[in-house]
């Protein structure tokens, strides 16, 4: 039963660790990835991703990068990264660290390969030199019968691509620890509301936190030359009826809050109004073109804005009354700022002036820290691969009559750069020698 186990873990392993496998999954993912970009996503276009066929809604092509069966493919992506990682580790550090001296001639590099005879103790003084005036680490040892040594430059190049495929693991942690763990959604508000972080519209994830959000107040800022300045929404954060952070954010400038962020998104023109409901006063904005509704407490009575001119100093609206499902308004009626209104011998409705209207995305994402530790990892990975190659040499001397140093230079993807080492280190040994 044991030697059963173990060779189904040996199979497992030789799946995961094999480079088909690897190559096998990101052309699963980059197909999948594909397709996600052609069928509307629930994150991006709710409305789109509603009309696209139920088989592909089920099957979660919607929101496909939230999917279980997707998140389930980069998992095995990870593994298999892991595990040929942690096949390659062991080499990787033998040949920075520890590399194999050759034993013999034939053990010298072949491809890239010279031969200069002399006497011993010269000949091994000055491969010391040139290789030490050259940067190069060199590891050596005598033996009864030869002298042999490996030579390296830039050995932390060897470490590039094992560094780079770290980071794709440390990326795709971070993306799967930001979709499982974090949120994201929207919420439009006018100046004066306040609403819970849980009634926000989301479009994936669970909001946990328990936070209201006050809009104190929103402009649309021109400049001078009549050209947009930015939208600019002053935003508190309230606790146990407390404020606990107040931040005025605009686009590009966005406010974080334990971890939360919230965006930018849009701005609309609106309306304050108070609605005088028997005595009652209670302050209300609508946004323009029927943006929001607000229905007057027990009663079926809706009403909207339908319509503004955003004079600063006249401002004058339109305002629709709806009842219950009827389609056709009750009451309509335009106003200037001041202005009240009495409808339906219910409620008196005043305009108190013109108010912004923000759209926020807010989001919240713990896997964001991870994935810039991925990324720094891949540039250090692409840094160390591309621009520090390694060069290694090695030799032997072995003790004759006449004495010859056998050495050559392990040529690896970028043959022209090991060549045009091995030359320079050949003809400074030459001219040591004579």
């Amino acid at each position: 039963m044991s030697d059963q186990s173990e060779g189904i873990v040996e199979k497992v392993w030789d799946i995961f660790s094999s480079m088909k496998t690897g190559l096998a999954l990101l052309g699963i993912v980059a197909l999948v990835s594909g397709i996600g970009t052609l069928i509307p996503q629930e994150a991006m276009d709710p409305q789109k991703a509603q009309s696209v066929s139920a088989i592909w809604r089920m099957l979660g092509f919607t929101h496909l990068y939230s999917s279980v069966w997707f998140r389930l493919i980069l998992g095995l992506l990870c593994v298999n990264l892991i595990v040929c990682s942690i096949q390659r580790f062991g080499g990787i550090y033998n040949q920075t660290y520890k590399p194999k001296l050759p034993s013999a001639s034939s053990t010298v590099p072949q491809k890239i390969q010279a031969k200069i005879t002399g006497k011993e103790d010269q000949l091994q003084q000055a491969a010391l030199e040139t290789f030490k005036s050259e940067g190069y680490r060199l590891t050596s040892d005598e033996q009864e019968n030869h002298w042999s040594f490996v030579a390296q430059k830039y050995r932390w190049g060897n470490w590039g691509s094992f560094i780079t495929h770290i980071s794709f693991i440390v990326l795709v942690v971070g993306a799967l620890v930001g979709s499982m763990t974090g949120f994201k959604g929207y919420f439009s508000a006018g100046a004066g509301d306040t609403l819970s972080i849980k009634d926000i519209e989301l479009n994936r994830g669970t909001v946990t936190e328990n936070f209201k959000i006050q809009i104190n107040s929103v402009e649309d800022r021109m400049l001078a030359n009549g050209e947009r300045d930015n939208w600019y929404t002053d935003l508190s954060i309230i606790e146990s009826g407390k404020e606990v952070a107040r931040q005025t954010l605009s686009v590009n400038h966005p406010f974080t809050y334990q971890g939360i962020t919230f965006y930018q998104a849009n701005f609309a023109q609106g309306g304050k109004f108070t609605v005088d409901l028997k005595g009652q006063k209670i302050p209300i904005v609508l946004q323009n073109q029927g943006g929001n509704y607000y229905q007057v407490p027990g009663t079926d009575l809706f009403v909207i804005l339908s319509a503004l001119k955003p004079d600063t100093n006249q401002p004058v609206i339109l305002y629709q009354v709806y009842k219950g499902n009827s389609p056709q308004p009750v009451k309509m009626g335009q106003m200037s700022k001041g202005q009240t209104d009495a409808i339906e011998n219910t409620f008196n409705l005043t305009f108190d002036g013109l108010a912004g209207y923000t759209g926020l995305q807010v989001k919240k994402d713990p896997g964001v820290s991870v994935v810039w530790i991925g990324s720094a990892l891949l540039m250090l990975g692409l840094i160390l691969s591309f621009y520090l190659r390694p060069v290694t040499i090695s030799g032997i001397i072995e003790k004759d009559e006449e004495a010859t140093l056998i050495f050559g230079a392990l040529s690896g993807k970028l043959k022209s750069r090991a060549e045009e080492e091995f030359e320079k280190i050949n003809n400074k040994l030459k001219a040591k020698i004579g």
